[in-house]
C-alpha cells in the first residue's frame, strides 16, 4: 500500500472524529474499501456509535477501542488527526482510498481470469466469468450524484412529446392496458399446460422480430417444433397437416411461395438446448444480438431452466432467482424479456377455474420481479374453447384488466377481435 493511499484512508476517519461523526451522514464511502483492516474496524466503531447517538471524539473512540476485543493501537486515532488537513476535503480522501480498492480487486479478478485461461475449458463461458469479475471489482460506493425533481423534470416533460418506447404486442386490446413491449422489462405469461402460452410467446417473438432480431430460448419444443408452428401460423395452414405429414399439392405450392418470396427471413434465433442456465440464456442472446441489433427475449418456459450441478437451494428458491436474473438481463440489454410460466392447480380446485397471481408456480418472487403479469385462461374443450382471455394481474406502469382474444390453436395463432 502507497503512503498516499494510507495517509488517504487515515484522512477519512480523522475527518469523522474532527467532525463528532456528522461527516458519516453524507460520506459516500464503502468500509470494506479499506485496505487495513483496522482501519476498517475503527471506521464502523465510529459508525456504531453514530447511529447509537454516543458522541465521537478521540477520547470516546479511544474508550470504546479499548473495551472492545480486539487490540488497537491507540496512537493510531492521533495519527488520523494530525494527517486531516481539512476533514471538509472527505470526498477527495474517500476518491483516492476506492480508486485503490478497485484497482486490488481488478488484479485479484485478473488473477482469477488467468486461472480460469490456464484451466481451459468453454471461451464464451469464460468471457462471461471474466466479465463478472471485472463488474465486482468497482466499488459500489461511488454511487450516482443527488439529483431532485427540479433537476430532472424537465428532461421528462421533454420526453412526454416523444414516441411510447415500446413495441407493440400485435394485440391491440392488450396495449390499451400496458403500452406495449417497453425494453428493460420483464413480462411473465402465466397458464396451465395446452392453453396456449406457447403459442403467445412465439407470436410475441414474430413481432418482435419486426424490430430486431430475437433471441427464443426453447426448452419445451425442439426447432422442428417451432418453425412448424411459424409455418402453419404465417401461411394459416392447419397444423395438424403438418404434424401428421399430410401436405397436399395445393400446400406444398403455397410453402414453396413463401420460402420465395424471402418472407420467411425471420431475425428469429432458437436455441432448443434441453438444459439452459441464466448464463446459457445471456451468452445466447448476445451472441443472437452480434448479428443483429436485439429487440427482445422470449423463455419457455421458466421452470423448465436447469439448475446447475451441486446447487442444492430448493426448487422454489432457484426459480425466484432465475426471475430475478431475467429482469437483471433486460435492464442489462435493454430489451423486453418475456418469460413464460406454468401455473399451480390450484384454479383447478376453485369454482371460479380462473387462475390469480397467486397461482404462479414455484415462486411468489416471479410476480414481484415481474413488471407485467399476464395470466391465460382458456376452457380446452367446448363452445369456447377457441375463446382465450388474458388477465393483466399485475400493471407496474399502469392499470390491470381483462380482454378476450380469439385462440385459433390450428393456426398456432392467438386473435384480437
Amino acid at each position: 500500500m502507497t503512503t498516499e493511499v494510507n495517509e488517504a484512508e487515515l484522512a477519512i476517519l480523522g475527518s469523522i472524529i474532527l467532525t463528532g461523526g456528522k461527516i458519516l451522514d453524507d460520506l459516500d464511502f464503502n468500509p470494506g474499501d479499506y485496505h487495513q483492516p483496522v482501519h476498517e474496524y475503527i471506521h464502523r466503531a465510529m459508525a456504531e456509535m453514530r447511529h447509537a447517538g454516543t458522541p465521537i471524539d478521540a477520547v470516546t473512540v479511544t474508550g470504546r477501542l479499548s473495551a472492545a476485543k480486539t487490540p488497537v493501537d491507540i496512537s493510531l486515532l492521533h495519527r488520523a488527526v494530525e494527517v486531516t488537513t481539512s476533514p471538509a476535503a472527505v470526498d477527495y480522501y474517500a476518491q483516492i482510498a476506492t480508486n485503490a480498492a478497485s484497482l486490488r480487486r481488478l488484479a485479484a479478478a485478473t488473477g482469477k481470469i488467468n486461472a480460469m485461461l490456464k484451466e481451459g475449458g468453454d471461451a464464451e463461458e469464460i468471457v462471461e466469468a471474466a466479465r463478472r469479475e471485472v463488474d465486482l471489482a468497482q466499488s459500489p460506493a461511488r454511487s450516482q450524484p443527488v439529483q431532485f425533481v427540479a433537476d430532472t423534470l424537465e428532461h421528462t416533460i421533454n420526453r412526454l412529446d416523444e414516441d411510447i418506447d415500446a413495441t407493440p404486442t400485435g394485440w391491440p386490446s392488450v396495449d390499451r392496458i400496458i403500452t406495449g413491449l417497453k425494453p428493460g422489462a420483464l413480462y411473465v405469461i402465466g397458464a396451465r399446460p395446452s392453453v396456449g402460452k406457447s403459442v403467445a410467446g412465439l407470436q410475441l417473438a414474430r413481432t418482435l422480430a419486426g424490430h430486431g432480431s430475437v433471441a427464443f430460448v426453447s426448452l419445451e419444443m425442439s426447432n422442428d417444433d417451432v418453425n412448424e408452428r411459424l409455418i402453419s401460423s404465417e401461411l394459416r395452414m392447419d397444423m395438424s397437416k403438418l404434424t401428421s405429414r399430410n401436405l397436399t399439392a395445393d400446400d406444398w405450392r403455397r410453402i414453396s411461395e413463401w420460402m420465395g418470396n424471402g418472407r420467411h427471413h425471420l431475425p428469429l434465433a432458437v436455441s432448443d438446448r434441453a438444459e439452459m442456465s441464466v448464463l446459457d440464456i445471456k451468452r445466447f442472446a448476445r451472441n443472437v444480438n452480434r448479428r443483429k441489433p436485439l429487440a427482445g427475449i422470449v423463455v419457455d418456459y421458466l421452470q423448465l431452466m436447469s439448475q446447475p450441478r451441486g446447487d442444492r437451494r430448493p426448487r422454489h428458491e432457484f426459480v425466484a432467482d432465475m426471475s430475478r436474473q431475467l429482469k437483471l438481463i433486460a435492464m442489462d440489454m435493454n430489451v423486453p424479456v418475456i418469460a413464460l410460466s406454468q401455473l399451480n392447480r390450484n384454479s383447478e380446485g376453485r369454482e371460479d377455474k380462473r387462475p390469480r397471481i397467486s397461482d404462479l408456480r414455484e415462486s411468489g418472487a416471479v410476480e414481484q420481479d415481474a413488471d407485467v403479469v399476464i395470466l391465460m385462461h382458456r376452457e380446452i374443450t367446448g363452445d369456447t374453447a377457441h375463446e382465450l382471455e388474458l388477465l393483466i394481474a399485475k400493471n407496474r406502469h399502469g392499470r390491470t384488466g381483462m380482454v378476450r382474444l380469439g385462440f385459433a390453436g390450428h393456426h398456432s395463432e392467438i386473435r384480437d377481435h
